[in-house]
């Protein structure tokens, strides 16, 4: 069986008028799988599939077959050669003209995981698309838009696989009984990865579906045709949609799979208990069992099982969703201000022959009747029509379609929408006078380092017709600077720019404020800007042995970064450091102290209060491996930043039951609405000499990691010191050790204990039976007598260690709690 996890991070496409498609990444789901074995021996085999076959007769690939590139991590040269097996399978039946980069990673997996794999991100509405509106995995995307549209470096689908599992290596199918086709297996993730992913998820009787959803979903229907998405009748998150993903009957609605499929609906997997991971992401296992010649995609593979072929009606759906595509690439035609005769010019890229005749321009003036032009084949793919001047005053309406041989499909530019939506997007341009002005995106900024200087400034501006100048305005301690005039950059579609000295001296401790401004080209020249940003210039300060800010009267700067603030959110009395609330998935916060710390000769203690609401991990699971999801760390460097080495390892909301519950309390969609509130803020100490010698010079950090999949409240700072410590527990036994009282109590008293001297750096810990700690709290005494309560009321009854002191240093004793 297989487990989806539902992570964040579209990538969706905005145009720029007068410009070719460009993508922004934002959070979404990003769909992936686990693979689980069945353990009933299958005892079957497909044949490979015909283009395989011919592959390995002629010896050649196909000039345009697809081209897969695997980083292989960890593997043995048996398991790595199956795995290239179902590679080359998939590349003799897929086209595109980008490379698909594979990150495989070969190591231990949880009880009963063979694999899991998904794509790395998706796009919506990649240029040539199939349906607007929808998104599409990486490779897909890459493979319509016929270019890299993440980074040549990033791997396009991630892929992980047992290294302990009771595999058959061999290329042949010839599976014996107990074992599993590493071969199968791949080429299943591997499916899923390419596109065969719903991204649905199911919780307390409501179906959901990612947005936008994922092209595969936009073909869902039920047993009387309905589609599933994008449908009010099944509104994302309803009970209505819950009860057709159980109901047994929900199909992929595709001319090209039905064509291969006696003419009907492909059925998909929509068992009755809904299965995270299998439901609706699979072909329905009852109608394509083990051995039929479509079985792969479905949720079970069993022992001596070898699936070497996809199949030709998963292909089909393929197909239909974009590996099989005629691309129509246009550019839109900007606004104008002059009519005269306005020429559409488009490329076509198809996977198959044009259809004669069938490249055409539609085309309306203020929404009136259409007019058809049949386009004229230029040169090479280039086709081009000319829409008669309009005249002043109005706006021009068009559409791009054409068709091919293979599969007699329209395909249409600006892409259709799925069918339900009864929508038909068009290309747009007004002719007459320009007053619209330019739009500016630009992510402020919020500190600087007297170091970057110069910087270079970056900014998207974008207008209906052009851009004629972009420039940044700016002043240092409120005097005037001459303005920076930016460029354009064709190949990052950015206006770029170098702030430097020149106009005069920038050091820290300055504040610098500046706004954009973007001038188009109009007769009328319109005008757009941001407002004006504060930028605090700065730099580190001088080490210091000790340091302490509760953040209520601090005026200096002594910390910068992105995602955080010194704040005072609406239910605290005074202000802490705070993470955005919420902060967003697949995203990396930091704030970082501008006041480095020396190391002492004694032990050094780092302790504040804090709330951290994030995403807990699966139980059980580890700092730094995949299944503890989001976390936050303090970090510490010696060498100027240019490595980081956690203080103590990364946590999240299960270090304590009152983030926990906070983040339980409440959900929407997969994320947690659990708010922090300040009974919540509890002490955490950190003995900085564990990482670090006497001597070194530290920086510090505070990063908050939030995974593709959910995201909550997040964290908050608050009392930050760092103490050298004075008092250590060999000095507390001297002066009369650590009693508690009462006890046995009903789960509330007192730890009593005694100091000659003023004492920092230590810590109050309570210990369950098992180890666990459940209270911690940093300990600041002056000399004489410590008088700490302790409520542990909503603990179990038992016997619970208490202990006083510093890490491996600390005096102990305990406590029973009666109930």
């Amino acid at each position: 069986m297989k487990k989806l996890l539902l992570m964040p991070a579209l990538l969706l496409a905005t145009l720029r008028p007068g410009m070719a498609q460009s993508f922004v990444k934002v959070p979404g789901p990003v769909p992936s799988t686990v693979c689980y074995a069945d353990t009933e021996d299958k005892h079957t085999r497909l044949e490979l599939p015909a283009a395989y076959l011919q592959q390995q007769r002629t010896g050649q690939r196909r000039s345009t077959a697809a081209n897969i590139e695997v980083t292989y991590t960890g593997f043995t040269p048996q398991a790595q050669a199956a795995f290239q097996h179902a590679v080359d399978i998939w590349e003799s039946l897929l086209v595109s003209p980008v490379t698909i980069h594979v990150q495989a990673t070969w190591r231990p997996l949880g009880t009963g995981v063979l694999g899991s794999a998904g794509a790395t991100a998706y796009y919506t509405d990649p240029s040539g698309g199939i349906r607007s509106g929808s998104s599409y995995p990486v490779a897909l995307a890459e493979k319509i838009a016929g270019r890299d549209l993440n980074s040549p470096a990033q791997s396009d689908i991630d892929a992980s696989f047992s290294s302990t599992f009771n595999w058959y290596y061999g290329l042949d199918g010839a599976v014996p009984a107990g074992k599993y086709d590493l071969v199968s297996v791949v080429l299943h993730e591997l499916g899923h990865g390419l596109g065969c992913i719903a991204s649905t998820g199911y919780s307390g009787g409501q179906g959901s579906y990612s947005t936008p959803a994922s092209i595969y979903a936009t073909y869902m229907e039920n047993l009387a045709g309905q589609a599933l998405t994008n449908n009010p009748q099944f509104a994302n998150g309803s009970t209505a949609l819950g009860t057709e993903y159980r109901s047994g009957n929900v199909y992929f609605n595709s001319n090209l799979a039905k064509a291969v499929n006696g003419g009907v609906r492909p059925r998909l997997y929509a068992p009755a208990t809904y299965s995270a991971g299998s439901s609706i992401s699979h072909l329905n296992e009852a109608t394509y069992p083990a051995g039929n010649i479509n079985s792969l995609m479905t949720p079970n593979i069993g022992a001596a099982e070898a699936m070497h072929n996809p199949g030709p009606l998963m292909l089909a759906m393929f197909n239909e969703m974009g590996w099989f595509n005629t691309a129509i690439r246009h550019t839109k035609l900007p606004d104008s201000e002059t009519s005269q005769n306005f020429t559409v010019s488009a490329t076509l890229v198809s996977d198959g022959t044009i259809t004669p005749g069938s490249v055409k321009l539609n085309y309306s003036i203020d929404n009136g009747p259409l007019t058809t032009l049949v386009m004229t084949n230029t040169a090479g793919a280039t086709y081009q029509a000319v829409i008669p001047a309009p005249g002043l005053n109005h706006t021009v309406s068009y559409t791009i379609q054409a068709s091919d041989n293979e599969t007699a499909r329209i395909y249409t530019a600006p892409a259709a929408t799925q069918p339900i939506l009864n929508t038909t997007p068009r290309f747009s341009f007004v002719v007459g006078p320009d007053v619209t002005a330019p739009v500016i995106k630009h992510r402020p900024l919020t500190y600087l380092f007297a170091s970057q200087l110069p910087y270079q400034f970056q900014t998207q501006a974008t207008d209906n017709v052009a851009v004629n100048t972009v420039t940044v305005e700016y002043a240092v301690n409120g005097v005037a600077r001459p303005a920076l005039t930016l460029s354009y950059q064709a190949a990052t579609n950015n206006f770029v720019g170098s702030l430097g000295t020149g106009g005069g001296p920038i050091v820290a401790g300055d504040v610098l404020t500046y706004r954009i401004v973007a001038r188009d080209g109009a007769a009328t020249v319109n005008q757009a800007q941001t407002p004006t940003y504060t930028v605090n210039i700065v730099d580190f300060k001088a080490a210091q042995n000790t340091y302490a800010n509760n953040f209520n009267t601090t005026s200096a700067v002594d910390f910068v970064g992105e995602g955080f603030s010194i704040a005072q959110p609406t239910g605290f009395t005074n202000a802490a450091i705070h993470s955005d609330h919420q902060y967003y998935d697949d995203s990396t916060l930091v704030y970082q102290m501008l006041v480095p710390i020396r190391i002492a000769a004694q032990p050094q203690i780092l302790s504040f209060d804090e709330i951290a609401i994030v995403e807990p991990g699966e139980t059980g699971s580890v700092f730094g491996t995949e299944a503890f999801y989001d976390y936050v760390v303090v970090e510490g460097s010696k060498d100027n930043g240019a490595t980081w080495t956690p203080v103590a390892d990364g946590y999240d909301a299960r270090l304590r039951t009152s983030w926990l519950a906070a983040w339980n309390s409440g959900t929407s969609g997969q994320n947690s609405t659990g708010v922090g509130t300040p009974a919540m803020f509890t002490a955490h100490t950190f003995n900085l000499g564990s990482k670090f010698a006497s001597g070194d010079v530290v920086r510090l950090r505070f990063r908050l990691f939030g995974d593709p999949g959910a995201h909550g409240w997040g964290w908050a700072i608050d009392n930050l010191n760092v103490l050298q410590v004075t008092g250590t527990a060999s000095e507390l036994k001297a002066a009369g050790g650590l009693s508690v009282y009462p006890n046995p109590s009903a789960g509330q008293f007192r730890v009593r204990a005694s100091f000659s001297k003023p004492t920092a750096g230590v810590e109050l810990l309570v210990r369950n039976s098992l180890g666990q700690i459940v209270h911690r709290q940093a300990v600041t005494a002056a000399a004489g007598q410590l008088d700490l309560p302790v409520d542990l009321s909503k603990l179990a009854g038992g016997l619970y260690q208490v202990s006083l002191g510093q890490p491996g240093d600390a005096v102990t004793t305990k406590v029973l709690v009666q109930k």
